[in-house]
């Protein structure tokens, strides 16, 4: 007990169940504390207080979920739900596992498409006609590069974004992750060095520790990244490849502006290394206009392109597609033929008719349309709670949210759990002061709720803490 209370003060004979809770709390946080809290008799004997006081505390601590108080057997610490389950749901951005959430009331956990808003009826036509068309064809899989009418039907597409190519650099994806796991393989070895924008997508990071990258992390401003600490880093480090994404980051919304992404094309030909664009959620914006991407300004082929149609079209259909350079086509290919993975021709062929018939752009219209909706009955109920700060993405299904000081997202996580409510704690992508709230499966009605429960939730940790 000396050990565990070296650090403890009682400042204030009124109130001193909060600064036991809290001192409890950043105990648990930091795993200093993992199974059980000393008994209450114990606690109050060695701090000379109630027995009630303690217990006014462990209760506190119940009600964020922290802690199970089981009647004559103590306080257990809630592992399981404090976390592997918030890693685990969290994760549901690469693993797109949708039994996790199908508990809660509301989701502002997960990021895959709405279902209501799939359009099945056009699948179907694609899918009959292709058949009618191809007949058993349309079932032979067309090998590891796939299928040339849908890489055709791409590189014809990719001219609305300004993007060159020919047909032999585009080869199809079951989605970006895989894009992302054949690419490192491709441009790495063990120990390679390279940067990514911090906080980045929690998939492509895995990937790179999968790797044994050694991963130099680059902080994020609010238009893109800090141009002058990659800088620094390129000054006394070779690396083989950036990964970022230009338009709508994830987490963090941002855009990297124009003048931005002239200097990172051009620190890319002076240190000779690749940059990975993700761009798999560019096709949700608000704005009037298409966002470039970083790869329509590339003139000397360093911005190896990926994108995904899986969370924003049809998570079934499991595609997407990279842009790979010449110089490494070869190895890239043979890395494609030892995954072993391919996507149904049927698949491929049936959304290369849907892309070439205007029906993909006439989906993700009504898309962007609904989620502006949404993003804009987000945003207004934000407004409502003091003390956060967050960023307007221009596109996207989601929102990082600055926290006031000394709250952790973990705690707004699991208080909020309580209620049936998910949202994505930032310490999973090492930034406890932040929440993340994806709004791809969030019904309009269920905003104003899930808002104020947040902004109740809020004011109660601040409260705690005054």
């Amino acid at each position: 007990m000396n050990i565990l209370f070296k650090n403890f003060k009682i400042e204030n004979e009124n109130f001193i169940y909060i600064p036991l809770y809290i001192f409890f709390k950043n105990k648990i946080e930091k795993k200093e504390i993992s199974y059980k809290l000393p008994s209450i008799r114990k606690v109050a004997n060695f701090l000379n207080i109630s027995s009630n006081t303690v217990a006014k505390s462990y209760s506190e601590l119940e009600k964020i979920n922290y802690i199970k108080i089981i009647k004559g057997s103590g306080a257990f610490i809630n592992k399981n739900l404090f976390s592997e389950k918030v890693l685990s749901f969290s994760m549901l951005e690469n693993d797109d596992n949708f039994n996790l959430t199908n508990t809660l009331k509301i989701d502002f956990i997960n990021s895959t498409p709405n279902y209501s808003y799939l359009p099945v009826k056009d699948i179907k036509y694609a899918i009959n006609y292709i058949l009618d068309r191809d007949q058993e064809l349309a079932l032979v899989n067309e090998g590891p590069l796939g299928c040339l009418e849908l890489r055709e039907a791409i590189k014809n597409s990719l001219g609305n974004l300004n993007i060159t190519c020919k047909t032999e650099n585009i080869h199809i994806l079951s989605g970006a992750q895989e894009g992302i796991d054949l690419i490192s393989k491709t441009l790495g070895c063990s120990k390679t060095h390279i940067a990514t924008e911090i906080p980045t997508y929690l998939g492509a990071l895995k990937t790179f520790k999968n790797e044994n990258f050694i991963i130099h992390p680059i902080e994020i401003e609010q238009d893109g990244l800090n141009i002058f600490q990659l800088e620094q880093l390129l000054l006394k480090t070779k690396i083989k490849f950036i990964y970022l994404m230009a338009n709508f980051q994830t987490p963090t919304g941002v855009n990297i502006s124009y003048k931005k992404r002239l200097q990172l094309l051009e620190l890319s030909q002076k240190f000779d290394f690749y940059i990975i664009e993700d761009d798999s959620a560019a096709d949700l914006y608000y704005s009037k206009n298409t966002p470039q991407p970083l790869k329509s300004l590339d003139l000397c082929n360093r911005v190896i392109y990926i994108k995904s149609f899986s969370k924003i079209f049809m998570p079934g259909f499991r595609l997407g597609f990279i842009i790979v350079p010449d110089n490494i086509l070869t190895s890239f290919l043979n890395n494609k033929i030892l995954s072993a993975s391919s996507t149904s021709t049927l698949y491929q062929k049936s959304f290369a008719l849907l892309l070439k018939k205007g029906l993909i752009e006439k989906h993700m219209r009504l898309c962007r349309q609904n989620f502006k909706t949404i993003q804009d009955c987000i945003v207004k109920e934000l407004q409502l709670i003091p003390d956060i700060s967050f960023i307007v993405p221009s596109g996207g299904c989601s929102i990082w949210i600055k926290l006031p000081k000394n709250i952790s997202s973990i705690s707004i996580y699991n208080k909020l759990l309580k209620d049936n409510i998910g949202i994505v704690s930032g310490s999973t992508y090492g930034f406890d002061n932040f929440i993340k709230l994806n709004f791809s499966r969030i019904n309009e009605k269920d905003i104003s709720l899930g808002i104020t429960l947040l902004k109740k939730a809020i004011e109660f940790f601040k409260n705690l803490n005054k």
